[in-house]
């Protein structure tokens, strides 16, 4: 019988706190790192960022006006009343076509920047890796670290990056909605923001409970990818059938 898994040990409140700040510490830099490897990219995704947080707030916006067009319209019979709601409508097509545009497009760019981030991650380890002496590589540590790092190079920077254009686009949103909301009742705009405490609790949890199983089980990956490569290729096969 096989043993049962070992629980990754958990972490306290102190720690979580010390490792958030550290990754915050870090923004800098891979924002540099990012800027350097393709500052087109950071151009566009920051444009495609605000473009996406204020067309929530602008479709609400002309549905509004739409409502408040078609109940004049009722109400008075005019042809221009009528004309208005068809233009109105006409501008929701406009916005609706424009997110999905725009969705398209922040995928396209993203998975652009995510070979380039990547490859240009790869090679400054390889580079690294070739600067290591042999001593480095009989070291467990180095080793984990080192799987670490090829393994979440062509994706941890950039959704770090991401993640942060993420919480901008969010605020801009939901700071656009709460301009349109406190029109109508300051107390709409506080359950607005009290509503979104939860879900951003959760996921930034989640994510640091993600990241420390990944480098907690950096041993056994190390092993399993050993093993795969032994009983895989031909160069090996001899000497496992033996």
């Amino acid at each position: 019988m096989s043993p049962p898994p070992v629980a990754s040990p958990s972490v306290p409140l102190r720690q979580r706190l010390s490792g958030a700040l550290a990754l915050f510490g870090q923004l800098p830099r891979t924002f540099r790192l990012f800027w350097e490897v393709a500052p087109w990219g950071a151009a566009v995704l920051g444009a495609l960022t605000l473009v996406s947080a204020l067309l929530p707030a602008a479709i609400a916006w002309v549905g509004k006006l739409i409502i408040d067009a078609v109940v004049l319209a009722a109400r008075e019979g005019s042809e221009a009343a009528r004309t208005q709601v068809l233009h109105l409508v006409g501008l929701e097509l406009v916005l609706s076509v424009a997110v999905a545009a725009v969705t398209r497009l922040n995928g396209y760019v993203r998975e652009l920047l995510r070979a380039q981030l990547g490859n240009d991650i790869n090679g400054r380890i390889l580079e690294k890796a070739l600067q290591l002496e042999l001593r480095h590589f009989e070291d467990a540590d180095t080793y984990d670290k080192m799987q670490n790092a090829r393994r979440e190079a062509s994706s941890r920077p950039l959704s770090l990056v991401l993640q942060v254009f993420a919480i901008a686009q969010n605020v801009i949103t939901l700071a656009s909605f709460a301009v349109l909301l406190i029109r109508l009742s300051p107390w709409s705009v506080l359950i607005l923001v009290l509503a979104s405490i939860p879900a951003f609790v959760a996921e930034a949890r989640m994510a640091g409970d993600s990241f420390r199983l990944y480098s907690w089980r950096a041993p056994e990956g190390r092993k399993l990818n050993y093993l795969e490569w032994i009983l895989t290729r031909d160069s090996h096969v001899k000497e496992v059938k033996l």
